[in-house]
């Protein structure tokens, strides 16, 4: 008897990616892409990005089961100043340094420089600061996306959790609770995470991968991390060598990146099929990516 041969129906279906763009060129990673008008970027954009960067963020945990930290530069808090003093004590923010892999530290103004400012010489101080950013590191994360990004300056990179930054059991907490309902024991509980997060390995890896060169400059030890300034074209000007030292930190990492006009994600996890899922979910709920 012959044998029957099974046939295929359906065409096998790829992965839809847009409205990103994927790098076909890395091998070792997955980089994507999506552009934006502007930063801040247009409504309708910011609306679908909001929407997506949450799913993201829970799909993320589910498959992987990754944690995200939220980062914020320094240079783009003037723009929510008021919000973001009134939210501290909430936001816990810790400063840290973003910086380019191997870019220098800006100098100090001259003598001249300062001179000419106190007779009246135009000076743009933040010319001569360091790339600051801050660690935010309030679990709401929907509610730091609406207020914090489309600034051009948030970041966050995900990596399994760190057992040694997670808070001990207190039996005790249970039964206080009991007996003083009234406290506040949610904003306890975030402190108390927040400090045992400063204990996260990450911080000193950090400082070890992104602040080679900075090691005598005395402005290193007072640094608890340093969270790479990473652009698309650093993924393509690289070795491969030197992007698996970057992933040596995180599994994930997305940056809205002003030079590159958009925001990009890469990771060193197999990523379109997750992504997929997301979009193909959007696109039946009928939110499709405005280009303009």
């Amino acid at each position: 008897m012959t044998p029957t041969r099974e046939t295929r129906l359906e065409p096998i279906r790829k992965p839809i990616v847009e409205p990103f763009l994927k790098a076909s060129e890395l091998a070792d990673c997955e980089l994507y892409w999506i552009s934006v008008s502007s930063f801040p970027p247009p409504a309708p954009q910011r609306a679908w990005l909001l929407d997506f960067f949450p799913r993201l963020h829970r799909a993320l945990a589910e498959k992987y089961e990754l944690r995200g930290e939220f980062f914020l530069q320094h240079k783009t808090v003037t723009a929510v100043e008021q919000i973001f003093r009134k939210r501290a004590s909430e936001l816990l923010p810790k400063l840290g340094l973003a910086r380019r892999p191997g870019a220098p530290l800006p100098p100090p103004p001259t003598k001249d420089q300062l001179m000419a400012a106190v007779h009246g010489a135009p000076f743009d101080v933040l010319t001569h600061m360091p790339d600051y950013c801050y660690w935010l590191r309030n679990p709401d994360l929907v509610k730091m996306l609406e207020e914090f990004s489309g600034l051009g300056g948030a970041a966050m990179f995900y990596l399994k959790p760190d057992p040694s930054a997670k808070p001990p059991d207190i039996p005790i907490v249970d039964e206080l609770r009991k007996l003083f309902p009234q406290m506040q024991w949610d904003k306890l509980d975030m402190m108390t995470k927040a400090a045992f997060a400063s204990k996260d390995k990450f911080l000193t890896e950090s400082k070890k991968l992104f602040g080679e060169g900075l090691e005598q400059d005395p402005t290193y030890d007072g640094l608890p991390y340093i969270l790479p300034m990473l652009g698309t074209s650093d993924f393509f000007s690289q070795p491969e060598e030197e992007r698996k030292k970057w992933f040596e930190l995180f599994d994930l990492f997305w940056r809205e990146s002003p030079p590159d006009k958009g925001i990009y994600v890469a990771s060193k996890l197999p990523l379109e099929e997750l992504l997929d899922g997301i979009l193909q979910g959007m696109k039946e709920e009928g939110k499709i990516y405005p280009l303009r």
